[in-house]
This record gives C-alpha cells, structure tokens and sequence, in this order.
C-alpha cells in the first residue's frame, strides 16, 4: 500500500486493513473483524459497516472490499 495512503488510516482501519491483506480472497466473520478493532462481539454490526466504508473510500480502488452475505467480508484477489 503506499505510504501516503497509510498515513491516512486510523489504527482501527489499520488493523481491519492488515487482517483483510492477511486473509486475502478469504471471508474474514464480522465477530473476528470486530475483535480486530478492539469491540466485543456483541457491538452492533454497524460500527463495522462504517468502519468499512471509511476504508473503502480513503483506499479506492486498492481496497476490492467485498460484503459476503451473512458471514462478514473478503479482500478480492
């Protein structure tokens, strides 16, 4: 990823962005993705969406982030 991009993340984006890299063209669970960012399973699913969002739009094309139904998100190989 470029550096000026990087610089842009927060350590929550950071994390999720790692995790997804880490696991590319798997399905990473929302409960996983949460733990990532520090939540408890419990949290609504939302804080996720829009910590999501936020990282699809600050990586652009970079982050093929896709929404896998009912399990929770993949990084597109």
């Amino acid at each position: 990823m470029p550096l000026e991009k990087q610089n842009k993340l927060t350590p929550s984006e950071q994390a999720l962005w790692n995790t997804l890299c880490d696991n590319r063209g798997k399905a990473v669970p929302r409960g996983q993705l949460l733990a990532v960012v520090g939540y408890p399973a419990g949290v609504s699913t939302r804080t996720l969406d829009v910590h999501i969002q936020h990282l699809r739009r600050k990586m652009g094309q970079e982050a093929r982030i896709e929404t896998v139904f009912r399990i929770g998100y993949r990084l597109a190989v």
